[in-house]
């Protein structure tokens, strides 16, 4: 009796024990089959991400090459006036003009005769250059800074000092860009030039070694490298959120 006992008692431990092991077996097989999806998941992802790399890379060496051929260019066409004009060309292709008393009266927004007569012969030469077929379409902005010492009159506080700037470093941008723009030289390239001329005032944010060199106007050339890079960045991050989404959900 006791024997029978045993036996039966025998068959339902292996019974339970190998229900065990395919519970085991099954658990082993769905890790498997998450670990091959997770593994494939991100075998994608990560040719996706080369790819997005190599756009990045590109774009940055079009850019490169794009800001080479310009200075390149301003410095060709310009180099004979800079020191007359009292400017220079930066290798970011910053052009500037650097001697307040040309440029305005102290704390006047009004441009002056000479410098009137510089932005004459600059500025039909210099939209000629930025109008070419290599540049035209790739110019996100062509900007004209004015910007300012941090003296403000006989303000004491930074606030009253920063804000009189901003106020007079945007009217003076405002009304080189008046200016330029009325210059009859460039009528051609004016429905072009309301897409991308721009007047910024930028009170003393950007100053130089010196208040007197701090007192500039500078024209300045951003192409659309920077929004096609961020717009690549955005996709990006969108394929890394679904991706990482998709994960946990598998």
């Amino acid at each position: 009796m006791t024997s029978k006992n045993t036996g039966s008692e025998w068959i339902s431990i292996s019974d339970m024990m190998a229900g065990v092991m395919m519970i085991f077996l099954l658990i082993a097989v769905a890790y498997m089959v998450v670990i091959s999806k997770t593994e494939k998941t991100l075998a994608l992802q990560n040719a996706e991400l080369k790819e997005l790399n190599k756009q990045m890379s590109d774009i940055a060496k079009t850019h490169k090459d794009l800001q080479t051929e310009l200075f390149n260019d301003l410095v060709n066409e310009f180099s004979k006036n800079l020191d007359s004009w009292n400017a220079e060309i930066d290798a970011d292709n910053t052009f500037r003009f650097k001697e307040p008393e040309i440029l305005f009266d102290q704390g006047k927004k009004e441009v002056k005769d000479r410098f009137k007569e510089i932005l004459d012969d600059f500025f039909p030469r210099y939209i000629k250059i930025l109008s070419q077929e290599k540049y035209k379409d790739d110019i996100e902005e062509i900007r004209i800074e004015g910007h300012t010492s941090t003296e403000w009159q006989n303000a004491k506080s930074l606030e009253a000092r920063y804000l009189g700037n901003a106020e007079l470093s945007q009217a003076r941008a405002l009304e080189v860009l008046k200016y330029c723009f009325n210059n009859k030289a460039i009528d051609k390239d004016k429905e072009w030039l309301v897409s991308v001329l721009r007047a910024n005032g930028l009170s003393f944010a950007k100053p130089l070694e010196s208040p007197e060199l701090s007192r500039r106007v500078e024209f300045k050339t951003l192409t659309k490298s920077n929004q096609k890079i961020l717009k690549i960045l955005n996709v990006n991050e969108e394929l890394s959120d679904n991706n990482s989404t998709k994960i946990e959900r598998d």
